[in-house]
Order: structure tokens, then sequence, then C-alpha cells
């Protein structure tokens, strides 16, 4: 299956009508696989209120997801990213009772949080308490006094200050939270690193190497440009270089994003933000469709810049490449196609004191699955020469059964019965690490289709 993830954007233009073509491609397809995540929840939940009209609009957005999805879902599990069945309904639910559960991020505000709970709020009530009373490190108080730090630090961290403890602390970075995430206070912080840096906005905004641009501030300064390192052991590290990297782009003015609060619409830094997760998860997928220009170009610097192996377009972009590479089901042009690549000059190979590995990797994918194909040519025997179809996959993947299942059912359609009649894949059957597969054996040729060390390939002994 190809996997394909379409940022909220086009989701919800395609469910109000516009992009029917894509529409038409991948509704009812099952060779493509079209997974939403926790972070399109929270584009549809951003600016909540209770009136009827929003929530009739939201619950047909709800629909909509799931009715295109098929309710494939990529969400962190608290151990990890993961792609499983997931009801948008219900993940909507969760947001919504979680909305204002650590809204407020002031240590009373906290502790408000256990006040249903006795027994928990008697435990961390003391640890509270104390807390507040801890001072800060004199050197971060000195900063304030410094006439060269002052500002920025008053801007940073607002009313620390008066009150140089724990709780002006919390309290500070409750402040921040709020201006942040339902204000316009990203938009000073910005200007505040900005300035502070030397950068010149327009100069940046448009740059064709922006993460080169950066660096040579940081270094005039002496100091790293990791400046949103992201440490957290609740998202893997692969989720947090994306989100990392995406928003120190947007931070230092590279195709940085309006923000603005009115009083139907917020852009804030939590968009920029689901933005940032948008582009880690689809990093899970083999294409990433999105139409916020700004995004977009953010996205393909940090995929390039961290060799992240998915294609990235916009729609009218992904019609072009889905009209010369995806829309084939004809099994007869896949092997024509095979052999052309085969015949091709675009190939790498790899030579070691057995063989050559020669490897072509491909738009196309071959039989709804494969764009990787292998020639392996012995030195010494030419009966051990072999070619083997394979997946260049995308770099944070994910292999689900359903995709091995339908990839059995559509070469049982091209080729017959399995020469153990062993037919379609049963339940419980496949192993992702090594799978004894399927075999088609024919006058002249085997089909091999095996899984090996986590690979799904599929090999032409002749």
């Amino acid at each position: 299956m190809i996997k394909i993830y379409f940022d909220w954007n086009v989701l919800s233009q395609m469910k109000n009508g516009n992009h029917p073509y894509i529409k038409e491609i991948i509704q009812n397809n099952d060779k493509y696989l079209i997974p939403f995540s926790t972070s399109h929840i929270n584009d549809i939940t951003s600016n909540i209120d209770d009136s009827s009209r929003q929530q009739q609009l939201i619950n047909t957005d709800l629909e909509f997801i799931s009715k295109i999805t098929k309710e494939y879902c990529l969400f962190n599990n608290g151990k990890g990213i993961v792609l499983d069945i997931f009801p948008p309904r219900e993940l909507y639910n969760q947001n919504l009772d979680s909305k204002d559960q650590f809204k407020d991020f002031s240590i009373e505000g906290l502790l408000r949080n256990f006040e249903e709970d006795d027994e928990i709020k008697g435990l961390v009530e003391p640890l509270f308490n104390s807390l507040m009373s801890i001072p800060l490190e004199e050197s971060f108080k000195q900063a304030f006094d410094n006439p060269e730090s002052a500002q920025i630090m008053e801007q940073m961290f607002p009313g620390l200050k008066e009150n140089p403890t724990m709780e002006g602390f919390f309290q500070s970075f409750n402040n921040i939270n709020r201006e942040l995430n339902h204000e316009e206070g990203y938009k000073q912080l910005r200007k505040t690193v900005q300035s502070g840096m030397g950068i010149n906005r327009d100069q940046i905004f448009n740059t064709q190497n922006p993460f080169e641009y950066i660096k040579t501030f940081y270094d005039k300064l002496g100091v790293t440009s990791n400046f949103a390192k992201l440490d957290s052991s609740y998202a893997p590290k692969w989720f947090n270089d994306i989100t990392e990297q995406y928003l120190q782009l947007d931070l230092h003015g590279y195709q940085e994003d309006k923000v603005s609060v009115k009083r139907n619409r917020k852009e804030t830094f939590r968009n920029t933000t689901d933005d940032a997760f948008h582009a880690a998860f689809a990093s899970t997928c083999n294409i990433y469709v999105i139409n916020d220009k700004r995004a977009y170009k953010k996205t393909k610097q940090v995929y390039e810049n961290l060799n992240i192996n998915t294609w990235v377009f916009l729609p009218q972009e992904f019609l072009d490449f889905h009209g010369k590479y995806l829309k084939n089901d004809n099994p007869i042009l896949d092997l024509k196609l095979m052999q052309h690549i085969m015949e091709s000059e675009n190939f790498y190979d790899y030579e070691n004191e057995n063989g050559v590995y020669r490897t072509f990797y491909f738009p196309y994918f071959l039989f709804g699955f494969f764009n990787k194909m292998i020639c392996y040519y012995s030195n010494e025997d030419a009966k051990e020469n072999s070619t083997f179809l394979s997946q260049d996959k995308p770099t944070n993947w994910f292999l689900l059964t359903k995709e091995v299942e339908l990839l059995v059912k559509r070469l049982l359609g091209y080729f017959g019965s399995d020469t153990n009649l062993e037919g379609e894949l049963k339940q419980n059957e496949f192993d992702s690490e090594d799978w004894s597969g399927r075999r088609w054996n024919f006058e002249t040729l085997t089909l091999r289709l095996i899984c090996k060390n986590g690979f799904v390939q599929l090999y032409w002994d002749n």
C-alpha cells in the first residue's frame, strides 16, 4: 500500500468540495492508506466554542476523517509513535476532556487538578508548598540585573524578577504558555530572538539554505544553533528532531507563520507546533500532501536536512505525480516497467568479494507495493544471480499486516494459485521479521514472496 498523509487544510477543503480529483483518487481505493493523526484532531479543536453551528461542523469533520482514513491513526501511545485503528470521535472526546486539565501551569493551578482526590492531594500538596519557596540560582537573578540581558529576560520570563523563586518560575511559565498558545506572545518572542541574533527577517524568509544561514549567526556568538532542542523521552528521537528543526526555522524567520488572534480565529504558536507535528507524523508515509506554502517550504527544508525519505507535494504536484507514476493498475504494465527499469542506467552498484549488487530506485509502486529492485551478479557462478523487488521505505516507516494481505491477494490475482495452494493470507500468519510467504513455480521462473529481516521481498529465480 502507498501511504499518503494529508494536512488538515487539504482534507477540510476536500470535504467542502475542493480537490475533487484527489478525493476521487483516494476514496475507496485499497491501494492507498490515508492515516490521520492526533494533530488533525488538535486542528479541529484549536478554535472550538459552544455554538451549535460549530458543533455541527466538527461532527461532519470527524465523520469525513473517519470515512477517508478508515480510522487508521498515527498517535503517541506513551512508548512511541504507532499506527493503529483509533476512531476520530473517541480521540476528539479525549482532547475535549483534557482541554482544560492543565491550562493553568502555576503551582496553584496544577494543585487544583488534584482537588477531587483527597488522597493524592494530601501527598502532592506538601511537595508543592515546599517547592514554592525554593529560590532560583543566583546567576539567573543576575541576568535580570545585567543591562545587556535584562530586557530579553523580562520578555522571556515575565514577572519572574519580582518573585525569583520556583513559585515565580511556574507562574512565569504559565504566563508564557498563555501568551504563546492563546495570545500573540509568539510574535514578540520571535522578534526578540531574531533581533537578539541580528537576523534580518527579510533576508532569511526566502533564503535557499536557512539552516546554514541560521548557523552563521550562532557561530558568531560561539554557541550551538540547537536553540529549540527537544530531549523529551515521551516521543522518539526522530519525532523530536523533525519538530525541533521545523520550529527552529519558523522561530528564526524562515517562512515564518502569521500570528494573529481574532474573534473567530486564532493563529498562535500552537498552530505552528501542530504543523511541526504534522511534518513529523508524515515522515512515516511515502507522500505528504500539504496546502500551506509556508509549511510546505519549511517541511521540505527539514526533510532535506534530515534525509527524510518522504515526498512533499502541493495538491497539484500530487495530481501530476499520480498521473505519471501511481495510477497504473495493470499487472502487464508492471512487468513491462520492471523490464524497462532493469535496462535503464539509473542504478547504484555495490561490490563485495562475492559479486555486485545493482540497486534501482523508481517512483512507481509495482504491484502496488514495491519501489526498489536489486539485481545480484555473482563473480563466480552465473546460476547464483538473482533479482528481487523490495521497498525503499519511508524513513520512519510502519508495515501493517493489512498491506501484506492485500499484496498476497493482488499477486494471486496476477499469477494464479500459488504452488502450495496456501491462498490468501491467513489470520496471525504473517511474521514481520521472517515469513516464508508464497511461491509460484513456472516453466522457467519461480517467484518467491517472503519477509526477511523485516523486508517484504519478491524474488524472481530463473
